[in-house]
């Protein structure tokens, strides 16, 4: 008896707010939500998410990249066999500004090393932020540059890694590609 009243009271709840709001209203919030699961498995996919013309820019300035960069010095650094320092790793140093309009977290992306021919020598996941400073925010502010380090595991088994490790900067090109970032107070937006 209880199992036939609670299922009742169910479908009268069910059929109370779904004759609340008409057909129009539930059709529109189905396609959201029907558009917020597609946005989710583009990003889980990797592929682009295609933005809405009519959101407000993220930007200070459209005319410039979201994040703008300059390659300062490649050099490497052998590893000391210590804990905190066992491997040998390939140290990109760059001057980095951002253009957004917001406080930002985290950007990620891609840094991306080819050779003076254009082949792809390899790519490598990268999260950009500032170290955490008691003195100061480690916050990257709207319009900041900041210097940041990037740096490969380097693997003497890998002819790539070799190359990229003697090359000169006027052998190799490097680039970033970021993809996503994160700000401050929390939102997140995907970049193409």
């Amino acid at each position: 008896m209880r199992k036939t009243a609670a299922l009742f009271l169910s479908i009268l709840t069910v059929a109370h707010f779904s004759s609340a709001s008409s057909l129009e209203n539930r059709v529109n919030q189905l396609e959201q939500k029907v558009k917020q699961l597609e946005d989710r498995l583009n990003q889980l996919e990797g592929r682009p998410i295609i933005q809405n013309k009519q959101k407000e820019s993220i930007l200070l300035n459209e005319n410039k990249p979201a994040v703008e960069y300059v390659l300062l010095e490649k050099k490497f650094h052998k590893g000391e066999n210590k804990l905190y320092d066992r491997d040998d790793k390939i140290l990109f140093v760059f001057n980095i500004t951002s253009n957004f309009k917001k406080d930002v977290d985290v950007i990620y992306g891609n840094l991306i090393v080819y050779d003076k021919n254009g082949n792809e020598l390899l790519v490598q996941p990268v999260k950009v932020y500032k170290p955490l400073d008691i003195l100061k925010t480690n916050k990257i502010r709207p319009g900041e540059t900041f210097r940041k380090t990037l740096e490969i595991i380097y693997e003497d088994d890998k002819p790539n890694l070799r190359y990229v490790k003697d090359a000169s900067l006027n052998e190799i090109k490097v680039e970033l590609k970021f993809n996503k970032v994160e700000f401050s107070d929390g939102s997140i937006e995907f970049l193409n």
